[in-house]
């Protein structure tokens, strides 16, 4: 099967970019600045247009993103052109060519924001609380123009295969290893998986020609104070460099709780939900 991983150099791209391969897919990627079979920023419909219709790929996934949270909510323009128009100019494409592929949009789980810390969101319950999830889910909207699309809310973590692109559970051990001292919210709680059990899950519902919107995540949440401490407790590293603080939406712009549940995703392709200390084994 022919497969085009939009972004497919970042983080996530490259590592779904590398699980189809290894799968056996004839996988193409695209970038923005590095090597890949298009290069391109994706704001020209008639670039994306040409590139499909000589492909003619069966799976289309879109990674291409300003993931910046920061950037994003200072930048409603760069983030508009990211992670809207992008996809808008994906979908025209896919509609113009009268294609019958399946078209992965990840999305994020900032999304979310429950009022009640440990309550899970379900996919129906959006609560957007910054620009960088306001426009996640404006493309979102758009993915959902096109009759075949696959919309994945996730937050992952794991080992980086990208040089300039590395995770969040990188980050806490670079740090930690460096013995730098790094501050952590103990009152934002996520459900993160692993980038591994990630493109596990996303292939299953490939071969389940799953569409739709679903949430992928751990079974269980926890504060990403006590998801660095849980890192540092692994590797043996000291925990009293990892600081403790509260975070405050005025200053920080981050939802508090994205915990979303995975009732639903359970159910379509029927797999046991993992714990977050089956993903931090895997690191």
């Amino acid at each position: 099967m022919r497969a085009v991983v939009f972004g497919g150099t970042g983080l996530l791209g490259d590592s779904i970019y590398r699980n189809l391969t290894l799968k056996k897919y004839d996988c193409l990627k695209t970038s923005k600045k590095k090597k890949s079979n298009l290069k391109t920023n994706l704001l020209s419909k008639n670039v994306i247009l040409r590139f499909l219709k000589k492909n003619r790929p069966q799976l289309i996934v879109n990674c291409a993103a300003e993931t910046n949270v920061d950037l994003c909510n200072r930048n409603f323009n760069i983030a508009y052109n990211s992670n809207v128009l992008t996809v808008k100019n994906i979908v025209d494409a896919l509609n113009q060519l009268k294609f019958d592929s399946l078209f992965i949009y990840i999305s994020t789980d900032q999304v979310y924001n429950s009022n009640k810390i440990k309550k899970t969101n379900h996919e129906n319950e959006i609560n957007i609380s910054n620009i960088y999830a306001e426009t996640k889910f404006l493309g979102e909207i758009e993915a959902l123009k096109y009759h075949k699309s696959l919309i994945i809310r996730t937050n992952f973590y794991g080992k980086s295969l990208s040089k300039n692109r590395k995770s969040f559970s990188d980050y806490i051990l670079s740090q930690l290893y460096q013995k730098k001292k790094i501050k952590m919210p103990s009152n934002i709680f996520f459900n993160p998986i692993h980038i591994d059990i990630l493109n596990e899950i996303i292939l299953k519902l490939i071969k389940k020609k799953a569409t739709g919107i679903f949430n992928i995540g751990s079974k269980d949440c926890i504060s990403k104070y006590n998801f660095a401490i849980k890192i540092a407790k692994k590797f043996n590293l000291n925990k009293k460099n990892i600081i403790k603080y509260k975070s405050i939406y005025k200053n920080d712009q981050r939802p508090l709780c994205t915990y979303m549940a995975t009732k639903k995703l359970k159910k379509k392709i029927k797999i046991k939900i993992p714990l977050i200390k089956d993903g931090i084994k895997l690191i």
